[in-house]
């Protein structure tokens, strides 16, 4: 048996699916579920009575499947994959709830003499039956059941876009998979320890002899049932749900011959977080035969080589859907090709949905992440050469509910992209909106949470680096999952490409890259999925970082003594202590600074002394430093002009700002947009006096104990509770969708009161203890 860890790679294999007309309306979609994989258990084959008489299904007819003795009475759909056998004429298979009217669609697109299986996610009603539908000729069907989504306890899916976790071809040395043979596929780099299943494309290429492939979780008996089955010379794709074995391992069987095999995952399934599916009666989303679901204005027909199109599935998906199960069909295409569906936004996956011979109708079963909204695409399709025409159709998808907070809520506002932490993976939203699952939180850094309990917890990014610290490697979440390993944490500090928390203890922990040294370790591409311990710090009460893809990440440290300590990126001087090195793995003194009360980081450094002067490091090709001068940079601290009695100080990658004692906020740097809120409009397209670099005070704001910055603007808070934002709001930062697209003076954050903490690195976030 060979075991296989692979990351993404640039192999491209695909797999395409067809279907019949126009879609009808669907009924009402039932409640949010959760699912429940098994084992797969053949709960159908028409060749030997099981699960229905034993004779082939005839033209324009359908069998039911009685699936009650396999679902709970709960149960709101199942999916079963469902092979084709014996099949006399060219056809089509659809499979719908028992007692609807049958959809125009289909799940099996099939030519005389094949055995083709396809996965099918089918919602089913209260007597959990489901109706097979046989266009044309004789064919037997054979079905195994993979698992069911219920109204019960179950687990949650967390979408990825595709990423290659298996490809025979490239192992070292490459091998086949030999007849009778098993390869065993190690997931527990991709996935978290909770996880209990995972879908994935499985593709089989270079194949020898006619055959079939079984997907199961390792360690157990290995099941009658199949998942590919292949003949010589095929290239051939399907999607497979399967539970996860010991180690989060699955086997992959070959019959006969020999095959490749890749895998491409989509998802996984876990019970302590994730999205809930909400199914739908099949329903024709897309056809670009005659432009369904295709931009508006783009013509219909087929979608030509190495074209990107997106794909505008309407109102039937709501916006705040994370992922959509569409049934993919291929037809139309005079050359061999692929196709992938992936979310928008990302660079094309080393992936495919959908693997075609010329001149070939076959369908596919995808889980697909989703972005924007209505009326915008949700999800791009590539096709690789020649042409084709592609059909969806939706079976249904995933949305994470909103929870009630009672206590330590937060909220967030502006840019999304999954990035706020609020459940969906929307452009932006200009509404405050609770972040997905949380309570009792205390602060909030970037994309990470501190709760009353001394936990982290994180949301957003994690394709590369690990950087939600859970555990596991690539995609992304938009809902808070748990950093690991954590208690104990009085504050946290978000660095782009990792996370960093402080315990009260004073021990500093680091999470995510490492391509700069910022976990306290030589530089690599090593990473950490779960937090580690910095070395050689000690006696730590506050924490801060920044970090971006030029100029890598570099955290800092606030020990009791008032030094100040940086370790990682020392580009644009970052480090503070006047040295010339790329990066440090050991922390090292910022120059001079002693007394040191407040910190803040971004592009430039800030720290608050005890005499309430502002000293700062790093960039000032904006005049970030505050001192007077516009360009270059500084290795070590200087101090911001004009400033005194300075209480606390915020950063972002073009300003700097400061809070004084007497409640007055003060802010320099690019003033674009109205960015420094002194009520001076710039716009730095047409004015050369954009920049500031010397403090100016804020206009109109008292009463100020905190202060931040979101990159074009930047956000206050008040001692009554309330939050006031000024600058640039063309993805809602201004938190209210009736302000104007921008101001140079603060207007209030509606519905906000009460709140005693703030963040503005990835769009704006509020801490509310008691809403």
């Amino acid at each position: 048996m060979r075991r296989f860890v692979l990351g993404t790679c640039a192999a491209l294999v695909g797999s395409l699916v067809l279907v019949a007309g126009p879609a009808q309306a669907a009924p009402a979609a039932p409640a949010a579920s959760t699912f429940t994989p098994v084992t797969p258990v053949r709960v159908l084959d028409t060749r030997n009575g099981t699960g229905a008489p034993a004779a082939p299904v005839h033209a324009d007819s359908a069998i039911t499947l009685d699936l009650s003795a396999k679902v709970p009475a709960d149960a709101t759909a199942v999916i079963l994959n469902v092979t084709g056998i014996g099949v006399t004429e060219n056809t089509y298979v659809t499979a719908y709830p028992h007692g609807t009217t049958r959809p125009l669609a289909s799940n099996l697109n099939l030519a005389p003499f094949d055995i083709r299986p396809n996965l099918v996610t089918v919602m089913v009603g209260p007597d959990r039956k489901v109706d097979l539908y046989n266009k044309a000729g004789n064919t037997d069907l054979v079905a195994d059941l993979s698992g069911y989504y219920s109204t019960g306890s179950g687990t949650r899916y967390t979408p990825c876009n595709p990423d290659r976790v298996l490809d025979t071809r490239y192992g070292n040395p490459p091998v086949k998979v030999g007849p009778g043979g098993t390869v065993s596929l190690d997931l527990s780099r991709y996935v978290p320890a909770s996880a209990t299943a995972v879908t994935f494309n499985l593709t089989a290429t270079d194949v020898t002899e006619l055959t079939f492939v079984t997907a199961w979780p390792h360690g157990a008996p290995r099941p009658l049932a199949s998942n590919l089955n292949p003949w010589a010379n095929d290239i051939v794709a399907n999607l497979v749900t399967v539970p996860l074995g010991a180690e989060r391992t699955v086997d992959l069987y070959n019959d006969r011959g020999s095959v490749d095999l890749i895998a491409d995952l989509a998802g996984f399934y876990s019970p302590d977080y994730g999205a809930l599916f909400v199914p739908h009666a099949p329903l024709r989303v897309l056809d670009t035969r005659d432009a369904t679901g295709t931009a508006p204005g783009r013509p219909r027909g087929p979608i030509t080589a190495t074209q990107n199109i997106g794909v505008f599935p309407g109102t039937v998906v709501p916006d705040e859907a994370v992922a959509a199960v569409i049934n993919f069909t291929g037809t139309n295409s005079p050359l061999a090709t692929f196709v992938t569906a992936w979310q928008n936004d990302r660079d094309t996956p080393g992936s495919s949905t959908l693997n075609l011979r010329a001149n070939q109708t076959l369908p596919n079963l995808g889980v697909v992440a989703l972005r924007y909204q209505h009326p915008g695409s949700r999800f791009s399709l590539y096709n690789s050469q020649g042409q084709v025409d592609v059909i969806g159709d939706l079976a249904g998808y995933f949305v994470v509910p909103p929870t009630p907070c009672a206590s330590g809520c937060a909220y967030g506002w502006g840019d999304n992209f999954g990035a706020l932490g609020i459940g969906t993976t929307t452009a932006y939203t200009k509404t405050r909106t609770l972040l997905s699952g949380l309570t009792g939180v205390t602060a909030v850094s970037g994309r990470y949470a501190l709760r009353n309990d001394g936990t982290v917890w994180a949301w957003g990014q994690n394709a590369y680096d690990g950087e939600l610290g859970n555990g596991w490697i690539g995609g992304e979440t938009s809902f808070p999952v748990p950093v690991l390993d954590l208690t104990g944490v009085t504050a946290i500090a978000d660095g782009r490409f990792n996370g960093f928390a402080l315990r009260s203890d004073g021990t500093v922990w680091a999470w995510g890259a490492n391509f700069t040294s910022q976990l306290g370790t030589p530089a690599g591409a090593n990473v950490a999925v779960r937090p580690v311990h910095v070395p050689k710090l000690d006696g730590v009460r506050a924490i801060a970082a920044s970090g971006d893809e030029v100029n890598g990440v570099t955290a800092y440290a606030l020990r009791t003594d008032g030094t100040v300590w940086a370790w990682g990126s020392n580009k644009r001087g970052k480090l503070g202590n006047g040295s010339t090195v790329d990066n440090s793995e050991v922390p090292v003194q910022v120059s001079g600074l002693t007394s040191v009360r407040a910190l803040a980081a971004d592009a430039a450094t800030y720290a608050v002394r005890a005499d309430g002067t502002v000293w700062a490091w790093g960039a000032n090709n904006l005049g970030q430093l505050g001192n007077g001068t516009t360009g270059g940079q500084s290795g070590v601290p200087v101090q911001v002009s004009g400033l005194t009695g300075v209480t606390t100080v915020g950063a972002d990658y073009q300003h700097g700002f400061a809070v004084r004692s007497d409640g007055t906020a003060w802010a320099w740097g690019n003033n674009d947009q109205g960015s420094l809120g002194n009520g001076v409009d710039c716009d730095a397209g047409t004015t050369s006096n954009c920049v500031v670099n010397t403090p100016v005070q804020v206009s109109n704001l008292t009463g100020v104990k905190a202060i931040d910055g979101f990159g074009m603007g930047g956000y206050a808070l008040r001692n009554d509770g309330t939050v006031w934002a000024w600058g640039y709001d063309q993805t809602g930062n201004l938190g209210d969708p009736n302000a104007p697209n921008k101001t140079a003076v603060p207007v209030r954050v509606p519905g906000l009161a009460g709140v005693s903490a703030i963040d503005g690195q990835r769009g704006g976030h509020a801490v509310v203890p008691t809403p």
